[in-house]
């Protein structure tokens, strides 16, 4: 009985010093934190900003949770050591949003949010045929493919496919017919500050002129730059640097043009990006290949500086759903798309309309000086239309209306907690904006700032409401001598 006794006051501590110190030392490399509303924890800093996010509820069940009734909503993260990975499982439930995502900072001055999808009840309600492989998800209408393979070999025409964060192979994708001869030369139209549009080319080369104006309206410095990507690689870019005018003198000293010859292309699609701030204005635009959309939004910009007068501008578009804003009482005006008329009544108010028509509609503003914002593309002239993307799974698509018959979807399949809808998402951490540090803690930075993106949700008066959120950071397991270094560094910390 001593013996064991003896036995037993040497084992129960060091069990306990080897427990800990596995813990403390992380050495596995997985960490798992989980916070639920109300909880006050060291690692996961609220849901922000508050005007967004109502008090705490509590359900019958016992369930504390938050109530989310704007977009976007942030969440600051201190991970619990220098990780990899993280995988984050949310708890949530709604009624009426249609597209809950979970994001990632990656540069917050840019703007630049790594997104994932986190619960589609679009997706959620179809009665379509499945197949799944891993996270990517083909739904169909019909029966027409066996395996996703088969989508991929030979997609359906772009406009009966729809996509969600997935991108279609392009080599399979991209008609012959856009890559003939030909060029567009857009001079109707002043666009303001950064555009971005695609073009595309059966390998040969082709030029670029923009002609612009620093209007000065602000005060500091306007580079500007043409930059050309294929894939993700930039094939060519050319600079030019401020006018030298940094106040805001309300003037242009001249008129200055960018040419730029891009060689070494493949066969395929090809981006362009006008870098500039608003004190630019792109007033004419030339290329030496047929066909060129933009990205969804565009900046008519005013004519004040370079026109007597206000001039129409008419533009080409298959979105469905477009807003439109201007800053100015002279950019008051009824536009109209198609047969529909949208009055412009005011300054610094959005106006948001819905194309009753299926396919390229017109698009005229009479005045220009108008932000159009779309969920599709956008050419000035009716030629040098296309669009070399299938449809974008949104969360206000009308499937039906647009004759969507496939969808191939990045969805990791989500599970039921009671009333909560469970789903996941995974980042790669080293790409991530971190703000802060603790050297106490051994963290290189300090906090991720993560965020719930629920699209439109004021605007239809939903709400989502948040329960709980794990997270659960990996990276690769301590070696011994990892083991060591870290207790030596940590014993040298305290001794500091």
């Amino acid at each position: 009985m001593k013996t064991f006794l003896n036995t037993l006051i040497i084992l129960v501590p060091l069990c306990l010093f080897t427990w800990v110190a596995w813990t403390y030392l992380d050495v596995d490399g997985i960490n798992t934190i989980t916070w639920e509303a109300e909880d006050n924890s060291p690692f996961v800093h609220g849901l922000r900003p508050a005007g967004r996010v109502g008090a705490v509820q509590i359900t019958e069940d016992g369930d504390a949770y938050y109530s989310i009734d704007g977009d976007p909503v942030y969440l600051s993260v201190t991970p619990p050591g220098n990780y990899e990975t993280v995988d984050i499982r949310t708890w949530v439930r709604t009624e009426n949003q249609p597209v809950i995502e979970f994001g990632a900072t990656v540069d917050a001055v840019a703007g630049q949010v790594d997104l994932r999808p986190l619960v589609n009840k679009t997706l959620d309600a179809l009665n379509w045929i499945q197949t799944r492989r891993d996270s990517l998800v083909l739904y169909q209408r019909h029966a027409d493919y066996g395996e996703i393979s088969d989508v991929l070999q030979d997609p359906p025409p772009l406009s009966s496919i729809a996509t969600y964060h997935y991108t279609l192979p392009e080599e399979n994708s991209v008609p012959r017919a856009w890559t003939g001869n030909g060029s567009v030369r857009q001079t109707q139209v002043s666009l303001r500050g950064f555009h971005e549009f695609v073009t595309v080319t059966n390998g040969r080369g082709f030029s670029i002129d923009a002609m612009y104006m620093d209007m000065n309206r602000n005060p500091g410095e306007d580079p500007v730059a043409i930059r050309v990507f294929q894939g993700n690689e930039l094939v060519a870019e050319v600079h030019a640097e401020d006018d030298g005018v940094v106040n805001d003198t309300n003037a242009a000293l001249d008129r200055r043009t960018l040419h730029l010859d891009v060689v070494g292309l493949r066969a395929g699609l090809v981006k362009v990006e006008l870098n500039a701030d608003n004190d630019v204005y792109w007033r004419e635009l030339s290329t030496t290949l047929p066909m060129l959309t933009y990205s969804k939004n565009v900046f008519v910009g005013d004519e004040v500086g370079y026109l007597d007068d206000p001039r129409s501008v008419t533009l080409w578009t298959d979105a469905q759903h477009i807003t439109l804003f201007t800053r100015h009482a002279e950019g008051v005006q009824t536009v109209i798309l198609g047969d529909q008329q949208v009055e412009i009544a005011v300054p610094h108010e959005q106006y948001s309309v819905e194309n009753q028509h299926v396919g390229v509609t017109r698009l005229t503003i009479p005045k220009g000086d108008l932000l159009v914002v779309t969920d599709g593309r956008i050419a000035f002239s009716q030629e040098a239309f296309f669009n070399p993307y299938p449809v974008q799974l949104s969360d206000r698509i009308n499937l039906n209306k647009l004759g969507v018959d496939t969808i191939l979807a990045t969805y990791p399949q989500t599970t039921q907690d009671g009333p909560w809808t469970v789903g996941q998402a995974t980042f790669w951490l080293p790409p991530l904006e971190k703000e802060g540090g603790d050297a106490d803690q051994g963290l290189n930075d300090g906090s991720y700032r993560f965020v719930l993106s629920l699209p439109n949700i004021a605007e239809r008066g939903a709400t989502v409401d948040v329960h709980k959120i794990e997270m659960t950071f990996t990276r690769s397991p301590r070696s011994v001598g990892d083991i060591w270094q870290r207790l030596v560094e940590k014993l040298l910390r305290k001794n500091t």
